[in-house]
């Protein structure tokens, strides 16, 4: 068996957000990291200096690569002054020449990650968890929830998108130095007392930690047809599905919307044990082509799809929809003729297996491209749906962090382009979004202050930004059912054909 099969268990094929990108995105590296990464850029098979590299004397232009990096790596091991700083030199100046190495390689999903981040990366994916059931915003102090998981002791204890999280069991978020995540996770069953933001007024909720299971959920959204939504290719995301199919065939479900919207991938085993479910028996999932012009192809196995068949199977997607999501897209739509519904998704085409080394931690590779059943690549393309449909814009636009900056009348800003999208959603504005703070923004933006009884003379600062995000969560959570105009039209597809 070669290696590219002793690994299918490990391979991965996903688009969620690395540590180091996150990392990147927030920019608040210590400079003591920062300079690191940019003096040691070559890389070294762990921390033991001269053992490793004198292995490689003899190999040529690698032996003097290497020399090179000894040099370098020396020097700054033993006169470099901020060295004393790290808790551990030797291991973290190589942790970030290895990083600095795969970052300029020009592929950003091979990656390498110290074993705390393989396992948050992991715990991403599977989704299972004891806690309460709700993703977060931390930057810039906002703590806001940006989405209560269905089914969880979040949704249960009354918690919505929007609210900013402000004690738990009395302690502050803004003041403690203890990350909110360990302060809400504990042991299942144990209560957890919350104070929240809402709209700027204190609530105080109870809530009993509980295991989370946030892979999928289902819901019969209207007489006949199901609503099933995937949030991620974890290693339980098969099981959570066949359960919700099952109570859709006895409920009499003919027709199903797929969400995989904002769904970034997972693992390979997911998307074929998922496969399963809906295509017959040998029908083809999707094929790998390797650097050396093997291709192999993936077929379904054990295929229990005969139980849960449907008239019409319909798939939402957009921007976020990536790698298995879109694996399992284009099987379905060619294999099936499931119609699309959403916008152009993200276009990952490639396929990752892990290389886990003796202290855990992961170097994650790219070895392959993955194509359709019909042969075709993605990558970098994307899939166009059957029926391209836009959300209100306010989703497109990036909320802005700007810290302690402000922005009056007769400036341009990104700030004031949210607050822009953000009201016209919101019904308090009409007219250019362009982010030029004209006469025209100032009066939406003081009815809306008005309307929410908050205190300001107008300027634009990161408060009144807050406000204006939380406020579009929570209309956009109470009026999905009118303003989530991909998800109608996925029901009108589901229901009537194309």
């Amino acid at each position: 068996m070669d290696k590219e099969e002793n690994n299918k268990h490990q391979i991965r094929l996903e688009r969620h957000k690395w540590p180091d990108e996150i990392n990147r995105e927030k920019k608040k590296k210590k400079v003591i990291i920062a300079t690191a990464s940019a003096v040691v850029i070559a890389f070294l098979l762990g921390w033991q200096g001269n053992r490793l590299l004198n292995s490689f004397i003899g190999n040529g232009k690698n032996s003097e690569a290497l020399a090179l990096f000894e040099r370098v790596y020396s020097d700054v091991r033993s006169s470099w002054f901020f060295v004393n700083d790290m808790e551990d030199p030797d291991k973290t100046l190589v942790e970030n020449a290895i990083k600095g190495m795969l970052q300029r390689n020009g592929d950003q999903h091979t990656v390498y990650m110290t074993d705390e981040e393989t396992k948050k990366l992991n715990d991403s994916i599977n989704m299972s968890f004891v806690g309460i059931g709700v993703t977060y915003m931390e930057a810039a102090d906002t703590n806001m929830v940006t989405n209560v998981i269905k089914g969880s002791p979040a949704e249960a204890g009354g918690i919505l998108a929007g609210d900013v999280i402000s004690k738990v069991d009395g302690v502050s978020t803004f003041s403690s130095d203890i990350p909110i995540k360990e302060m809400i996770q504990g042991e299942a069953g144990q209560p957890i007392k919350m104070e929240v933001l809402r709209a700027g007024k204190p609530v105080t909720l109870e809530i009993v930690r509980g295991r989370v299971e946030a892979l999928a959920f289902g819901e019969v959204i209207e007489p006949g047809v199901g609503y099933l939504e995937m949030k991620s290719f974890g290693r339980g995301l098969a099981d959570v599905t066949e359960s919700i199919l099952k109570d859709f065939k006895a409920k009499g479900v003919k027709n199903l919307v797929i969400d995989l919207r904002d769904n970034g991938g997972g693992y390979l085993d997911a998307i074929q044990d998922v496969a399963r479910l809906f295509l017959d028996e040998g029908a083809i999932v999707y094929q790998e082509h390797f650097t050396n012009g093997k291709t192999e192809t993936y077929t379904v196995k054990n295929s229990v799809a005969s139980n849960y068949k449907f008239d019409d199977i319909t798939i939402l997607i957009n921007e976020g929809t990536a790698s298995a999501s879109e694996v399992l897209t284009l099987a379905l739509t060619e294999n099936l003729g499931a119609k699309t519904v959403g916008m152009k998704s993200y276009g990952k085409g490639t396929v990752q297996t892990q290389r886990i080394y003796g202290d855990s931690s992961n170097l994650k590779i790219t070895i392959a491209e993955w194509r359709s059943p019909s042969d075709i690549s993605i990558n970098n393309v994307g899939i166009l749906p059957d029926h391209e449909v836009k959300l209100p814009d306010v989703f497109y636009a990036s909320y802005p962090l700007i810290g302690t900056s402000e922005y009056a009348y007769d400036t341009v800003s990104v700030a004031a382009s949210y607050a822009q999208h953000a009201l016209t959603y919101l019904g308090y504005h009409n007219g250019r979004t362009d982010g030029y703070y004209d006469s025209a923004t100032r009066d939406a933006i003081l009815a809306y202050a008005n309307a929410e009884t908050i205190n300001t003379d107008g300027t634009i600062n990161q408060t009144l930004l807050q406000r204006m995000y939380s406020s579009v969560l929570y209309t956009w959570n109470g009026n999905r059912a009118v303003d989530d105009v991909q998800l109608i039209k996925a029901l009108e597809v589901a229901k009537h054909g194309s």
